[in-house]
């Protein structure tokens, strides 16, 4: 099944993370080899800071270059407020990234990113 093929996938994927981009290169694998999410995901999503800004909503975008410590730490903590509606920055065109986002066009590059 579809569920099936993205379980093995995020495993997977979780071997080519940093621990901490900023000071430690990527060394694979990351994790211990074994095909459980537990003991590693607390290194994923909002816990890793490029995962984090991949997944920052872009409205917030700006914010997070400024202080991503700060974001990530709002992220955590939900005082940035994450609906359905709230689009992470990796869905955006450029280089890096998110840099085709225009608020005054969010479609201009809309899931044109990763």
């Amino acid at each position: 099944t579809h569920s099936d093929d993205s379980t093995h996938l995020k495993i997977q994927i979780a071997k080519y993370i940093a621990v901490d981009p900023a000071t430690t290169p990527v060394s694979l694998p990351i994790d211990n080899g074994s095909f459980s999410l537990k003991p590693w995901s607390g290194r994923r999503g909002y816990n890793h800071p490029v995962l984090a800004c991949l997944l920052c909503p872009i409205s917030e975008i700006e914010r997070f270059e400024e202080d991503p410590k700060e974001t990530i730490k709002h992220l955590q903590d939900g005082g940035i407020e994450l609906t359905a509606d709230t689009f992470p920055a990796f869905l955006w065109k450029g280089d890096p990234f998110e840099s085709d986002y225009n608020p005054d066009d969010m479609m201009h590059g809309f899931l044109e990113g990763f």
